[in-house]
């Protein structure tokens, strides 16, 4: 998963840089209901456009997946309720098989 999330990234942060790059003439941000203009580089107001859109769209997805997060809880939860022997005897067991493999 890591190596896949290398080939995905290096690239797009070179596509990123290479648009940042060709994309620097002044443009004039002009606020509307203000009586203000900003100058800026092209590619400065598409990057921010894109990142609020990115910051929406996740806002979203944690506000949609939040049921099912605190079903998941929930269910957890109740497992740990229903088996408390479990963890603990996991433990001593794996405790018990690194000493058997320390002493041969």
């Amino acid at each position: 998963m890591r190596i896949l999330y290398w080939i995905i990234s290096i690239p797009l942060a070179f596509l990123i840089a290479i648009f940042a790059v060709s994309n620097r003439a002044l443009v004039t941000l002009s606020l509307w209901p203000l009586p203000y203009e900003i100058d800026m580089p092209l590619f400065l107001p598409i990057m921010v456009a894109l990142l609020i859109g990115l910051g929406i769209g996740l806002t979203y997805e944690w506000f949609v997946h939040g049921k099912h997060r605190r079903a998941v809880k929930r269910m957890d939860s109740e497992l740990r309720r229903l088996r408390p022997d479990e963890t603990g005897s996991d433990i001593s067991n794996d405790h018990k098989v690194i000493s058997q493999q320390k002493a041969s």
